[in-house]
């Protein structure tokens, strides 16, 4: 195993993409995970979605972990910043929407395994929610940032609100996206 060209690209610097290059590569009948050569079918299933999603909750906790870790430090009229009212309202949104996103991510993650008949329409469901998600908490992060006064934004905030934006593209707007529902089964 080698690793190829690794690409240089404007976004998402975190998920690394490269060619990974396997010479005279055996692997037992035993340890092939899915069919053989079918990794791109994988990629482009349910199983896509749902790696965008755990991606979204990554980049929500480090959004999380920024914002409280500067209201934290931050000192601003004779009391920390994580003492306003309005920083801890914030901090509560981010925490609770990232908190959510977790647990559906685990959710959508043991369907998946058991192969449940709800899996399909939960995995489109997560994805609406992590988009919708991932841009609310990495925005809140930039506003908790800008209220602390800082002159020149942080360029992993910045970085990771462009990040968050992808997720637009990667799963549509949001007419797109709950189009997709339509496979849902109304009792």
């Amino acid at each position: 195993l080698r690793v190829g060209k690794v690409f240089n690209k404007s976004g998402w610097r975190f998920y690394q993409n490269s060619e990974l290059i396997f010479e005279n590569a055996r692997v037992p009948h035993a340890n092939v995970v899915g069919e053989v050569n079918g990794a791109y079918k994988t990629r482009h299933g349910t199983f896509g979605d749902l790696e965008l999603s755990a991606n979204a909750l990554g980049v929500c906790e480090d959004a999380l972990e920024m914002a409280t870790a500067q209201a934290r430090t931050r000192w601003e009229g004779a009391r920390y910043f994580k003492d306003n009212q309005i920083i801890q309202l914030k901090l509560s949104e981010m925490h609770m929407l990232t908190e959510a996103l977790r647990s559906f991510v685990m959710r959508v993650a043991a369907e998946s395994d058991a192969k449940t008949s709800d899996h399909s329409v939960n995995n489109v469901l997560l994805m609406n929610f992590a988009t919708d998600v991932v841009q609310r908490v990495t925005a809140l992060n930039m506003d908790v940032h800008a209220s602390a006064g800082a002159r020149s934004m942080d360029a992993r905030v910045d970085k990771l609100v462009r990040d968050a934006v992808i997720w637009t593209h990667l799963a549509g707007d949001s007419v797109q996206r709950m189009k997709a529902v339509r496979r849902m089964k109304w009792n």
